[in-house]
């Protein structure tokens, strides 16, 4: 039988400097980070832009023949036979590392980019943490079929305490010099091509019998294992970084709530006081710092508007716990778990689909939306811990969507596989 590697190096398509003379002009943040906003100015920027394939515009004379994923398709084929496009001679596997600045220091994330095979099997060795939607899922399905390329890696995460990846990675960069070298959005990327066959093997045998955990990329994963049943492509570009939490930054994402029904504010603070200490903060900066301070208790901050914060602190969990059901006591206690199910379905009997909660990074930028008058009401959160991401996902269970945002995203248009 012919020896199938977890993963393995692949030929990667890249933009030619010489047709396209700025990389930072055709690169963008992965498409589900991308607003209406950035996306109209990406597509100014430049006209080879990777927004095009990864997140094409939609026209309102979108039909079978002519959509956002035929277009793509179009660009794709049209960039790769002119040029504006080019695939590399040999395989290889690509070193990725991004520099960054997080609580007044510096940190490099160093992963690398490969192709991970897709379990076809009763035993899954690729875990993944958060639950999905059909929608997102299928348009991801539809980018895939047509493009026939991984545009870009899902973000996955290994378990290595001896850091002998790492190490070799490290090693490799500090006696190379890497063909990508750019900033954009305050973070550094860097790319190196690994070719060495002994390298490369090291790592193969090392990866063999590792589970992985998917940090970002949820519905590019399962499109694409659809995809593999539908067309035998057995690999998956994914971008691999050890599971190392001074590696690792997980921000927050804080929900925003659109209609609440006929329930006044007042109604709101009486519900919650039943389950919650509720204190009140006089300012935004304050109602961070708190929340911040107190990362391992299950608390959080709610906006109502009018410049008044409350910091909410749960007074009994064995009650949330009670009135969640079918799961394990580590996931009814996960901060979005109780957000998600304790108080907004509970205890308020508020809508928790997608067209009624809306998620955002900045606490700023959160507050101010319901200061505009567009959402009711801003609930912010503490960031999931690294290892409650492992833990949850060994259990074979699925946080609530957006239960982790691992900052830095890889960026899109640096390598493409082509399937």
């Amino acid at each position: 039988m012919t020896w199938m590697p977890s993963i393995k190096p692949f030929k990667g398509i890249i933009y030619n400097l010489k047709k396209t003379k700025s990389l930072s002009s055709v690169i963008a943040p992965p498409y589900d980070v991308i607003s209406e906003e950035m996306q109209d100015d990406l597509y100014r920027h430049n006209p080879y832009n990777i927004v095009r394939l990864t997140l094409g515009e939609i026209r309102s004379t979108d039909d079978v023949k002519d959509n956002r994923y035929t277009r793509a398709k179009t660009f794709f084929e049209s960039w790769l036979k002119g040029h504006v496009m080019i695939q590399d001679r040999k395989e290889a596997i690509y070193i990725y590392s991004q520099t960054y600045r997080q609580n007044a220091k510096y940190v490099e994330r160093i992963g690398f980019i490969a192709l991970m095979k897709l379990s076809m099997g009763k035993k899954k060795n690729i875990l993944p943490h958060e639950n999905t939607l059909l929608a997102p899922k299928l348009d991801r399905l539809n980018l895939i079929r047509s493009v026939k390329a991984n545009l870009e890696p899902i973000f996955v995460l290994y378990e290595d305490r001896s850091h002998r990846i790492l190490d070799a990675l490290k090693r490799f960069c500090r006696e190379n010099r890497p063909f990508i070298d750019i900033e954009f959005d305050k973070v550094v990327h860097k790319v190196w091509r690994l070719a060495d066959p002994d390298i490369i093997r090291r790592i193969q045998k090392f990866m063999q019998a590792k589970d992985v955990f998917i940090a970002d990329g949820h519905h590019r994963y399962e499109a694409a294992f659809t995809y593999a049943l539908e067309t035998k492509a057995a690999y998956l570009m994914s971008y691999f970084v050890e599971l190392n939490e001074k590696m690792l930054t997980v921000l927050p994402t804080h929900r925003l709530i659109k209609d609440i029904g006929i329930l006044k504010k007042e109604d709101i603070k009486s519900r919650l006081s039943k389950f919650f200490d509720m204190e009140k903060i006089s300012n935004l900066d304050s109602l961070v710092s708190k929340l911040n301070a107190m990362r391992e208790l299950s608390v959080f901050g709610a906006y109502l508007g009018e410049g008044i914060f409350h910091i909410l602190k749960l007074k009994d969990a064995r009650i949330s716990d009670r009135l969640i059901k079918n799961h394990s006591k580590d996931w009814k206690r996960l901060d979005v778990t109780i957000l998600h199910l304790f108080i907004l379905e509970y205890i308020l009997g508020i809508s928790d689909d997608e067209d009624n909660v809306e998620f955002v990074k900045d606490p700023k930028e959160a507050a101010r939306l319901v200061d505009k008058g567009k959402y009711k009401i801003a609930f912010f959160l503490n960031p999931t811990k690294v290892r409650e991401v492992e833990h949850i996902a060994k259990l074979g269970e699925r946080m609530p969507r957006k239960a982790t945002y691992f900052y830095p995203k890889p960026l899109s248009g640096l390598v493409i596989n082509r399937l």
